[in-house]
């Protein structure tokens, strides 16, 4: 563990001896934390007000930390999925292997791509038709 002035800056590492796996966490009061656990899903969130004074409390980030996070970045390997937040979700963005999410102004406009085709919305309307993918044609014989 390294420390600066008790909270402003704070970075720890944990490591499995067993697995060599790591877990990390870096807080820089009030700017960023960044963690990232055994499984290698990370987390960055630009500006973090309350979460570096009660680190690991799971009911502070999960109802504080959305009032003051500016930016927002999540990634899960295992899952194949991420997910990116701009200003308490004005601009929101999820991937996962077979799937797209965005949406701009809290959900005013939204699209969204899965292998069965495309939607898109404005308003909570969905404009046009669902596009769908052409499905593959089986061998012939």
């Amino acid at each position: 563990r390294t420390r600066i002035l008790f909270f402003l800056y704070s970075a720890i590492v944990k490591k499995n001896t067993e697995t060599g796996k790591a877990v990390r966490r870096e807080d820089f009061w009030p700017f960023y934390t960044r963690e990232r656990d055994y499984n290698g899903n990370e987390r960055l969130q630009v500006l973090s007000l309350f979460e570096p004074f009660f680190p690991g409390t799971e009911s502070v980030s999960r109802d504080y930390n959305q009032l003051c996070a500016f930016w927002r970045f999540e990634r899960s390997p295992g899952r194949g999925a991420d997910s990116q937040s701009l200003l308490w979700n004005l601009y929101r963005r999820e991937v996962a292997p077979h799937t797209k999410k965005i949406s701009l102004l809290f959900g005013l406009f939204q699209y969204q791509s899965s292998p069965d085709g495309a939607n898109w919305r404005m308003f909570y309307i969905p404009l046009g038709a669902t596009k769908t993918r052409p499905a593959a044609k089986p061998p012939a014989g």
